[in-house]
């Protein structure tokens, strides 16, 4: 009996070995090792059911990083280990909104250098291609670790209609489908690559499409991407203008204080950050618990980018809704509840 069940399990052995190495016919394993070293695993602050860890991919000798740009980055608390287990603390260089990207920069020393996906030499992908995608998918990687590899192919490239609650997807150009599990906790940022480690793309975040609610996994092409790695790299200001308050559904100044009892600082330029310079006593936010210098970063699930924003996700709940708040108080996360009024 012993035997058999010996027998049996070396044949199901053989026979998922065999399906394996059918499904990675073409993959060439050294580029695997390559894929893994220029991903770098980041670690922030997680909000609300949002997680603390993501992944970017290194773009420059220099310690340049490439990702999306979602709630680790607008919260400031960013670190980021390479594949060696080094831990670096790192700075924000730069974001691009209509590309959903943002550059970050390695607080490392002079003298240190890092392998590089060179951003300016990618390759386009076709529709049943083999492609490898690397990322920190569900904190597997914390230290030196090699990050996850995942392999499958590209299911078609098409323009994506697809957000989360109330945040539209923004990139209008279009991406990679993918037939590969690569929507999960973590791998927003990673890196698509071929089967022999050419670079193709950077991983998308968790969304879903809007006709079907499916939750879709999909890459952005690295060569769309070019323009606005370059423009932040040089310190330009990339892409269109954002709908001004005459475009777009917003609280002015003064209903936002005269009903929430906020005012904010005064919004000098289109990225000004929504810091909180004054709260009327007795008011919705007073009540809530909201303080003077709290920076708001998030309104639900949605990442707030400055006090333009911030007035418009207000204005989108009606009489008595309740609206989750997360605020940077004090290098802390609080969440504070309060109701529309």
């Amino acid at each position: 009996m012993r035997t058999r069940v010996f027998l049996l399990n070396v044949v199901c052995v053989a026979v998922l070995w065999h399906a394996f190495a059918n499904s990675a016919r073409g993959v060439e394993y050294p580029a695997v090792r390559v894929g893994q070293q220029v991903v770098v695993k980041l670690f922030g602050a997680g909000v609300g059911t949002l997680d603390s860890y993501g992944s970017g991919i290194l773009i420059s000798n220099e310690g340049h990083v490439l990702t999306v740009w979602n709630h680790l980055v607008n919260t400031g608390f960013l670190t980021a280990v390479v594949s060696d287990g080094r831990r670096f603390r790192v700075n924000v260089v730069g974001t691009s909104q209509e590309h959903d990207v943002a550059v970050l920069k390695l607080a490392s020393a002079d003298d240190e250098a890092f392998d590089f996906v060179d951003w300016n030499a990618t390759a386009d992908a076709l529709s049943g291609e083999s492609v490898l995608a690397f990322s920190n998918m569900f904190h597997v990687a914390t230290g030196n670790e090699p990050v996850s590899v995942v392999h499958g192919v590209v299911a078609c490239k098409v323009p994506l209609d697809a957000g989360l609650g109330r945040w539209t997807f923004p990139v209008k150009a279009p991406v990679y489908v993918l037939d590969a599990i690569t929507n999960n906790s973590g791998a927003a940022g990673g890196l698509l690559t071929s089967a022999s480690g050419a670079p193709i793309g950077m991983l998308g975040r968790e969304i879903r499409h809007r006709d079907t609610d499916m939750w879709v996994n999909y890459a952005v092409p690295l060569k769309d991407l070019r323009p606005a790695i370059a423009a932040i790299l040089e310190g330009r200001r990339f892409g269109s203008k954002t709908a001004t308050d005459d475009e777009k559904s917003v609280l002015s100044d003064r209903q936002l204080t005269a009903g929430f009892g906020i005012t904010l600082l005064p919004s000098i330029v289109e990225t000004t950050p929504a810091y909180i310079d004054r709260i009327i006593s007795g008011s919705v936010a007073d009540t809530a618990g909201l303080r003077r210098g709290d920076l708001v970063l998030m309104v639900g699930d949605d990442v707030v980018r400055s006090t333009n924003d911030l007035r418009a996700r207000l204005s989108g709940f009606r009489r008595g809704q309740p609206i989750t708040v997360t605020v940077n108080r004090n290098d802390k996360l609080e969440t504070i509840l309060l109701r529309a009024p």
